[in-house]
């Protein structure tokens, strides 16, 4: 992103805000409840897949460092998993289509490119942050919440989120170019929410498919931060350090991508 006045660069980032504000406000506008959606979906896909998984198939975590002997249930595992899929999935189906679906923006407003993207990225932001009190208040209520727990959750937080924002600027930069990439990630995320270990633990996969599974980004994302809301554990440090190497790495090549094309995406959207 080109270099610009600090003045300039704090009201683009209110403008985004206000971008941010005015589509959760245009989400809501129409509906009797409003912003309470926001609880209520995450909520209701818990408790459907609490009972079908949790107590038709009996599928449960295990506190690793007990030797396996204690569970902790199926909802507050599963929960974290499936609102680091959601969130994703949300980040990656805007992120697609969002300069085609802002060109009016694109096309005729004098602010940069990268306000519009920054501004799809809060307004997820706020849907994730909702999830991660919904996630918190849970673990609170099954007393698995601990101080040493929660900082390495702050830790795996900025690892996502570095991860995320970088995926969501690369997919916004080749969206209005390659118009297989929606449709390939829709496809994609269908795979990896069976493909990642959100309604099973680890424990259930075969070990010679363990290292596979890991190669998944999204497990990554969703071990970072169960182990410490759930089980008030740490991953080994090389996992942290390697998923915070590849989301910086992941961000710069996007970075790049998106200075490349944004002179000419007001073009082709």
């Amino acid at each position: 992103m080109p270099r610009i006045p600090r003045t300039l660069f704090i009201e683009n980032i209110r403008l985004a805000w206000d971008l941010a504000r005015r589509d959760l406000s245009a989400k809501y506008r129409r509906s009797a409840m409003g912003w309470v959606w926001l609880i209520l979906t995450p909520l209701c896909l818990l408790g459907i897949y609490s009972l079908v998984f949790g107590h038709f198939f009996g599928i449960e975590w295990k506190i690793p460092h007990l030797g396996g002997a204690v569970g902790v249930g199926f909802a507050l595992p599963f929960f974290v998993g499936l609102s680091v899929y959601l969130v994703l999935s949300d980040v990656v189906n805007s992120s697609t289509v969002l300069f085609a679906s802002k060109r009016t923006y694109v096309v005729k407003s004098p602010f940069p490119l990268w306000v519009i993207w920054l501004a799809n990225l809060l307004r997820a932001a706020v849907h994730a942050g909702v999830a991660l009190f919904l996630v918190l208040a849970l673990a609170l209520l099954q007393q698995r919440l601990t101080f040493f727990g929660l900082c390495w959750m702050a830790i795996g937080l900025v690892c996502c989120g570095v991860f995320v924002s970088g995926l969501s600027l690369l997919l916004a930069a080749l969206g209005p170019f390659v118009g297989d990439v929606s449709e390939a990630f829709r496809l994609l995320l269908r795979v990896l929410f069976y493909a990642t270990p959100i309604t099973y633990p680890m424990t259930l996969v075969p070990q010679p498919y363990h290292d596979w599974m890991w190669l998944n980004p999204l497990t990554s994302m969703v071990e970072l931060l169960r182990e410490p809301i759930v089980f008030g554990q740490m991953l080994p440090l090389y996992v942290y350090g390697i998923v915070f190497a590849s989301s910086l790495l992941l961000f710069g090549i996007a970075l790049w991508v998106f200075q490349q094309v944004k002179g000419v995406i007001s073009d082709v959207v």
